[in-house]
């Protein structure tokens, strides 16, 4: 197969949707299919080199390290003529993927999309909560256009159906169980951030508001009230670095980690705390669980259903930090019930390999470029990974 992809988040950025395409890029070559990316980031030459064609674009105002792509209609058509792809596949909902929708039509070709990031979640933590509705009018418009939709987990499928998206169909996430492993762990690092040997729960993603981060920061205020004994620990970089840093005077901020760096970090904390409720996956728990750390996750999102609640992590009551307090606790307490999550934890992640992930997602492309289905969304498609 030979398959177009526009995107606006490519690595050097780091988030999940470059994450999860750079793991795509070496399912494409190991099965022997061909690509192209059009985007605004351009790669390391390793692997990605004359694979991404550049798209001029401006910094987003919000986050200016993510950029708006500003495409040249004539000039991706000729590269895209000269590539002739079977299929294309949209992983941004704005002005690029427009063009890729444009091509597909001109040609007579599949063209699918992927649902990434639930932009409209983060309206109401910048004051445009008003403006949701006319946001999810927006995105169903755009999706609803595509032959196939896919989505990263279950409740984001059951979110948007709800919502009117049509063609809905999952692709989950992989982790890679050689980055992400219990047996990372660095003793040094362990005494580092808890010279007491007190527990250590930590937090990896962007310090943003969207993150729900207040919510971990009045549960800490609520366990520390109680006089338990732990250390808290962020692994990041973000708008609300120097609030956290007020709020929990104690806290490691340890910045921006990637790599083995980021891999031991995981593996030498004792539990993963993310109260986020806007995410349409969470690749973060998935490494947590992965390194053996039990999550402490609330009930809203996609991270619901990368946790066993009451096996390898609690599910809380979203923006509950009495409940969020309570149930860190449990696990900061009772050393043999965190190793026992632990365990589960490692078991459960070792099932999601990006191989069978991206296996799945290839053959959706081959039955839609081999001819027209009666395709009809459904809580199991056939890109379901049980």
């Amino acid at each position: 197969m030979r398959i177009a992809y526009f995107t606006e988040s490519l690595p050097p950025l780091t988030d999940g949707v470059s994450h999860t395409l750079a793991q795509l890029r070496k399912s494409l070559i190991s099965e022997g299919h061909d690509f192209i990316f059009f985007s605004p980031f351009i790669p390391e030459p390793d692997g990605w080199d004359g694979k991404v064609f550049e798209i001029v674009s401006v910094p987003f105002p919000l986050y200016t390290k993510y950029r708006v792509s500003l495409p040249a209609l004539h000039d991706i058509k000729c590269r895209l003529d000269s590539f002739q792809p079977d299929l294309v596949h949209i992983c941004s909902p704005f002005l690029l993927g427009m063009a890729a929708y444009d091509y597909a039509r001109s040609v007579g070709i599949p063209a699918v999309a992927s649902y990434h990031t639930r932009f409209v979640s983060y309206l109401k933590y910048y004051g445009f909560a008003w403006f949701e509705p006319y946001g999810w009018g927006y995105l169903r418009w755009f999706y609803n256009q595509s032959d196939r939709n896919f989505v990263p987990s279950m409740t984001t499928i059951e979110e948007l159906r709800c919502k009117g998206f049509r063609n809905l169909a999952l692709w989950e996430r992989g982790v890679d169980t050689t980055c992400f492993s219990p047996g990372f762990a660095n003793q040094n690092l362990r005494k580092r951030w808890s010279p007491d040997g007190s527990p250590i729960a930590i937090f990896i993603g962007r310090l943003v508001r969207e993150k729900d981060i207040e919510v971990l920061i009045k549960a800490y205020r609520i366990l520390k009230e109680k006089r338990v004994d732990f250390k808290l620990v962020f692994v990041g970089e973000g708008s609300m670095r120097d609030e956290i840093a007020r709020n929990i005077p104690d806290a490691v901020m340890e910045g921006f980690l990637e790599g083995s760096e980021l891999s031991c970090a995981y593996a030498s904390a004792d539990i993963f705390v993310f109260p986020s409720t806007t995410e349409s996956f969470g690749n973060v728990v998935l490494e947590a669980a992965a390194s053996g750390l039990p999550s402490v996750v609330a009930a809203e999102g996609g991270v619901v259903n990368l946790v066993r609640d009451g096996e390898t992590g609690f599910i809380t009551r979203p923006k509950d930090a009495e409940d969020y307090a309570n149930k860190m606790e449990i696990l900061l307490t009772n050393d043999l019930l965190r190793y026992s999550f632990s365990a589960r934890a490692v078991e459960h992640a070792s099932r999601k390999n990006w191989y069978h992930v991206n296996r799945a997602l290839f053959e959706n492309y081959e039955e839609l470029i081999s001819g027209p289905k009666n395709f009809v969304d459904s809580l199991y498609p056939k890109s379901v990974i049980l």
